[in-house]
């Protein structure tokens, strides 16, 4: 973006702009740092939970075999209340692989990016304001 820097008559205003432009920067590189750990865990996680859900799935399989076999009965009512745990289980994985899977994990690679890109641009400030004061000061 396009700066309007010409308009700084004061060195002193350079310095309180560059002063408000580092606290920033400084702010976006702690934010950028919080969000890469939360990506990360975030990719790790889903990776997790991934290999879960396709345990219970299989788990979820075999009582399905178990129950067809069984005659009515105790060991059967068992089974089905088992089956009955491994599907809520399932539930609850799928809902956190909504939440942490694929979908969240690219969300937070668009934070991370749109950071850096915030970054970036302070920086160019910073960069603008610091060749304007260097012009006042000569």
């Amino acid at each position: 973006m396009n700066y309007s820097v010409q308009n700084l008559t004061q060195v002193v205003d350079c310095d309180v702009l560059l002063a408000r432009a580092l606290k920033r920067k400084a702010d976006l590189n702690h934010k950028r740092y919080t969000e890469e750990n939360l990506t990360s865990r975030y990719g790790e996680t889903s990776e997790e939970i991934e290999a879960s859900l396709q345990i219970v799935i299989a788990e979820i399989a075999a009582e399905t075999t178990i129950i067809a076999g069984l005659p009515e009965g105790t060991v059967k009512s068992g089974h089905i209340y088992k089956k009955k745990q491994l599907e809520y289980k399932q539930l609850v994985l799928e809902h956190r692989l909504e939440s942490y899977g694929v979908v969240a994990y690219l969300e937070q690679e668009l934070d991370l990016g749109t950071l850096d890109q915030q970054i970036e641009e302070v920086d160019a400030f910073i960069d603008l304001v610091t060749a304007r004061k260097l012009e006042l000061a000569a």
